[in-house]
């Protein structure tokens, strides 16, 4: 379930990101899931206080998803980093990141962390 959170999350940060807004039918195609189960899903994080959702509005991220949001994604950039220092493609290093971000352990991320600001 943490896993699929913080994919949501980060998604619904990148669209706002790039797009200025998110919609639920833009999470569903860029998740490749049913409008039914991002439904589902924005209705459990707006119940645990990461996002402000309404049916047919937009979805946007509350100050505590902001903060999440953020950590995923300096998470990601550090992972890629170390990846692709090491000499992984980007392209690759982008997409095991995206896997490796949400399994790996606190203190793992922290060293990571700290080693790709070295590099």
């Amino acid at each position: 379930m943490q896993e699929v959170r913080e994919t949501y999350i980060e998604r619904i940060y990148e669209l706002k990101q790039r797009k200025g807004y998110v919609r639920a039918t833009d999470l569903a195609s860029i998740l490749n899931v049913k409008p039914s189960t991002v439904t589902e899903m924005l209705q459990k994080l707006s119940k645990e206080g990461y996002v402000h959702y309404e049916k047919y509005r937009v979805v946007d991220l509350t100050p505590k998803g902001l903060v999440l949001a953020q950590q995923l994604e300096k998470r990601h950039q550090a992972i890629k980093k170390l990846l692709m220092y090491i000499g992984v493609s980007e392209e690759i290093a982008d997409k095991d990141a995206c896997i490796i971000e949400h399994i790996i352990s606190k203190e793992s991320i922290e060293k990571i962390q700290d080693f790709a600001k070295k590099i």
